[in-house]
């Protein structure tokens, strides 16, 4: 059982991943999020509901796995990466704080109301609840979805613009250049940043999954591991809005150095173990420290390439980083498997973190000239 809900979770992350460059540009235009968020919706609660009526395994990875990848694309990926930073340029540090706080509840949270439903009614009408409850709720949210504060006669970070008639001086709203998808490809920039973040996507799935067997092996029931875990939500949820508030003083490239080289310490806090409160220790110190991470990475984007076409600059992405996420079990499994310990596996994530700093250091911000940047000539 526990295969199969792996299985359906690689077909689902891998559809994700090639979809993604198609639908990142609908990402980018008036209509696109709103109608995507609606069609991810439908997609995700229909999936839902139907797999109270499956019986078979293809079918299992058909309804979960292909169906529910659009949500991926489309839902929380889209507000944070695409939507919250195109309202916001002086503010967008505070803004991805926040909204990233909200996204990563979801996962905290989620498994307590499936155990609630499930309880109650039973897996299979507990999938049945589920669905209805995320058609109720998310349908009608989709509508609500605007692309850019422009669209509704509005500025980026609540500015005002000035009226025809007053002659009083007033500071210009903040402004920046954009890259589209192809002029961000060619820049080397846009790659450090893409190899970057696939080596971080490789460093993080495989390490997590492996807390657990990783206590155990060391001498730890899984009652007292588990609060490793707890610990690290904690962090990395408390973390986010200071990660974001410091990155509105401070170079998010070297912001996102230093987070890199935080975690690779907090890797190696991990190798050093001795008791159940270095335990807690390392997996609250790791999530204060990879939490910034799910700041950085879309904020850096944000700040270097503009806002106008992130949906599809940051699409570009996605099909590198589901394909090291896919291979982040595989690897710390697999070197759990050839060495007999995961001191080694360990290692390589701790390594990985450490080139993941080093690159980030050169991908310096891109610079488009003037010509380039109006689109008039």
């Amino acid at each position: 059982m526990a295969l199969a809900f792996f299985g359906a979770f690689t077909v689902r992350a891998l559809v994700a991943g090639v979809i993604a460059p198609v639908l990142g540009p609908l990402q980018d235009t008036r209509n696109g999020p709103r109608l995507l968020m609606l069609g991810s919706a439908l997609s995700l609660g229909t999936s839902l509901v139907l797999l109270k009526y499956v019986s078979d395994l293809w079918v299992f990875y058909l309804v979960f796995g292909s169906m529910g990848a659009l949500s991926m694309v489309a839902l929380s990926e889209m507000l944070t990466v695409a939507i919250v930073p195109k309202w916001f340029i002086r503010k967008r540090g505070r803004a991805m704080g926040l909204a990233s706080i909200g996204t990563a509840m979801g996962p905290l949270l989620f498994p307590i109301l499936v155990q609630a439903v499930v309880s109650a009614v039973g897996w299979r009408d507990g999938w049945l609840v589920l669905g209805l409850v995320t058609l109720a709720v998310l349908v009608p949210l989709s509508f609500l979805i605007k692309t850019r504060p422009e669209d509704m006669g509005l500025l980026p970070d609540g500015e005002e613009s000035r009226p025809p008639a007053d002659d009083t001086p007033k500071p210009a709203p903040a402004a920046e250049v954009s890259f589209t998808r192809r002029e961000a490809e060619r820049t080397p920039t846009f790659w450090l940043l893409a190899i970057s973040f696939s080596l971080a996507t490789l460093s993080m799935g495989g390490f997590f999954a492996n807390w657990l067997p990783y206590f155990q092996d060391i001498g730890f029931s899984a009652k007292v591991g588990s609060l490793a875990a707890i610990a690290y939500c904690i962090g990395s949820i408390s973390i986010r809005l200071v990660w974001g508030l410091l990155s509105e003083r401070y170079s998010v490239r070297h912001l996102l150095v230093v987070q890199a080289l935080l975690t690779a310490v907090s890797v190696y806090f991990f190798l050093q173990i001795s008791g159940s409160t270095t335990l807690v220790l390392a997996g609250g110190f790791h999530g204060l420290a990879v939490g910034g991470f799910f700041i950085m990475r879309p904020l850096i984007i944000a700040n270097y390439f503009g806002r106008l076409h992130l949906g599809a600059v940051n699409s570009l992405i996605r099909p590198l980083t589901t394909i090291t996420g896919s291979l982040s079990p595989l690897m710390v499994a697999g070197l759990f498997d050839v060495f007999g310990t995961y001191t080694w596996a360990f290692t390589a994530v701790l390594v990985a973190w450490l080139l993941v700093a080093a690159i980030v250091g050169f991908a310096k911000p891109p610079r488009k000239d003037a010509a380039a940047a109006d689109p008039a000539r």
